[in-house]
């Protein structure tokens, strides 16, 4: 499910940028933006870069009376994607970075396969992101990071029908 549901956001965001500012085709692309040696994965400059940085279950659904926890539910996950506005001209960064926000702004929701898809500005302080650039390997550059809640990882899940109950037979 989430190969297919990054690429969209990711498409959306690509037709609202080219539509937007009309310079560059195919700006935004899925990617980490260095690779396992160790060498950067965009060769292109003028790129909005998508990057999954983590997945966590989300909690809202675990409870269920009393404390117990079902099992029996669909998992439900979020996804932070980082997005990291990767041009030649710096101000051009800002501006694309400025659109990818708009964007996500008045899209805040996104209705895919039946899930709904919520995106939210995300905020690190500035600690955690040295230590999130550190980890990518990469030199900093204008970025934002969105939360996308809540993905339904239900997909394929057999669960077997019981009737509902009629009345008492003795």
């Amino acid at each position: 499910m989430i190969h297919e549901v990054i690429p969209i956001i990711a498409g959306e965001l690509k037709d609202y940028l080219e539509t937007k500012f009309g310079s560059y085709e195919n700006v935004v692309t899925i990617s980490n933006l260095i690779n396992q040696d160790g060498n950067i994965a965009i060769r292109e400059d003028n790129k909005i870069v998508v990057t999954l940085l983590n997945i966590e279950r989300d909690g809202s659904n675990l409870n269920f009376g009393g404390g117990m926890i079902r099992t029996d539910m669909p998992l439900h996950i979020n996804l932070y994607m980082l997005f990291s506005s990767y041009f030649s001209d710096y101000a051009e960064s800002l501006k694309f970075l400025s659109g990818v926000i708009g964007f996500f702004q008045g899209n805040p929701q996104f209705v895919i396969d039946e899930n709904i898809i919520k995106a939210e500005l995300y905020h690190i302080d500035f600690r955690e992101l040295s230590n999130l650039w550190n980890c990518l390997g990469a030199k900093i550059v204008p970025h934002v990071l969105f939360k996308f809640r809540t993905l339904n990882m239900d997909e394929g899940r057999i669960r077997e029908e019981i009737p509902p109950i009629t009345g008492i037979t003795m």
